[in-house]
């Protein structure tokens, strides 16, 4: 029955390859634009593993010159790959070492002391970097008069999205805060999950109990007062209860991974 709701999804989502045609890129000037166009080309954060993303991070935290007995402990490193996913998913891994080689370079609109790591690779460090770096891509994009970037247009047919979700699901195990969002937005949009608005209210709070006690936890871990800071902001919003800004969209997007993880191991 469930092959048949899947076939019945595929026949009707199927999108035409004329319709998914990619814009050629045209010749580049500088080497940091062929880098550019080069690191378009790979696979965006979001749908690459987190070994490849873990990699990347190891590279750019050596780079920057933060000591081994300084590097993110295991809570950190949660935290900061959610973040990532999160907030720069659209972009790929080689983006992220190029954002960095051209800030420690000097070629990124960045202030020294923005570059400067302070042995402190922190979300608010990696997101003044990357948000150089977006501003200096975007106008690259534009001086180049490109259409938008080629990984972000290629959107995947539904028979390679349901090929990609099974893949998932003969995982032995599966790291929930790494799973892609978009597997949630196929999955409700083709009714293969339905949700009623009680039970995404329930997964909300859920997901907010869940980073909770992740910020509780990081707290004494942390080497600086974010964590505090953090969980102080978030202890507001919890009394207030208005939430807005990162710690509504981290709490949607914990919740999102929730309802497709369970989704996942019901094999």
């Amino acid at each position: 029955m469930e092959t048949d709701k899947i076939m019945a999804v595929v026949n009707q989502l199927t999108v035409s390859k004329e319709e998914r045609q990619l814009t050629e890129w045209k010749p580049c000037v500088t080497g940091e634009e062929k880098e550019f166009t080069k690191a378009l080309q790979y696979n965006p954060i979001n749908k690459s593993t987190v070994d490849e993303l873990k990699q990347v991070l190891k590279l750019v935290i050596l780079k920057v010159g933060v000591r081994a007995n300084n590097l993110p402990n295991d809570i950190e490193k949660a935290v900061l790959i959610e973040h990532i996913i999160n907030q720069y998913g659209k972009h790929t891994p080689a983006e992220i070492r190029l954002a960095f080689d051209m800030a420690i370079s000097g070629k990124l609109e960045l202030d020294e002391k923005d570059v400067v790591c302070y042995e402190n690779f922190s979300c608010l460090y990696f997101s003044k970097i990357m948000n150089a770096y977006r501003s200096w891509a975007k106008e690259t994009h534009n001086q180049l008069k490109m259409e938008q970037p080629k990984i972000e247009n290629q959107e995947l047919e539904p028979i390679d999205m349901i090929e990609w979700i099974e893949d998932w699901k003969k995982k032995d195990s599966i790291n929930l805060l790494i799973i892609p969002l978009s597997f949630y937005d196929f999955l409700t949009e083709t009714d293969i999950i339905k949700i009623t608005d009680a039970e995404k209210w329930e997964w909300f709070r859920k997901a907010k109990e869940a980073i909770k006690a992740e910020l509780l936890n990081a707290i004494p871990e942390c080497k600086t007062t974010d964590a505090l800071k953090d969980w102080k902001a978030f202890e507001d919003m919890e009394k207030s209860k208005v939430w807005d800004g990162i710690f509504l969209e981290r709490i949607r997007n914990r919740a999102k991974r929730m309802i497709v993880f369970d989704y996942l191991i019901k094999k």
